[in-house]
């Protein structure tokens, strides 16, 4: 096999190689929007104590993490 058609097999393969990887790249973000949308699914289902429950306050923008001891800061003292 000559250099030449050797390089243009090789340049066919790295293209291809480029692009499984964008339609890998792709498929991973689908799958950490679609893991996103049905996280607040089922936040949004849970009442407010079950969301404190768990360490959760609901906000206008979504959700945030409580930011205070489970237990109380008497609790330890």
């Amino acid at each position: 096999m000559s250099l030449e058609i050797e390089t243009v097999f090789r340049s066919r393969a790295r293209a291809r190689s480029v692009l499984f990887s964008a339609l890998r790249a792709f498929a991973e973000e689908l799958g950490r929007i679609h893991k996103r949308r049905s996280t607040a699914r089922a936040l949004s289902r849970l009442t407010t104590k079950e969301l404190q429950d768990i360490g959760l306050v609901r906000t206008h923008f979504g959700y945030r993490k409580l930011h205070h001891d489970r237990f109380g800061a008497d609790f330890w003292n």
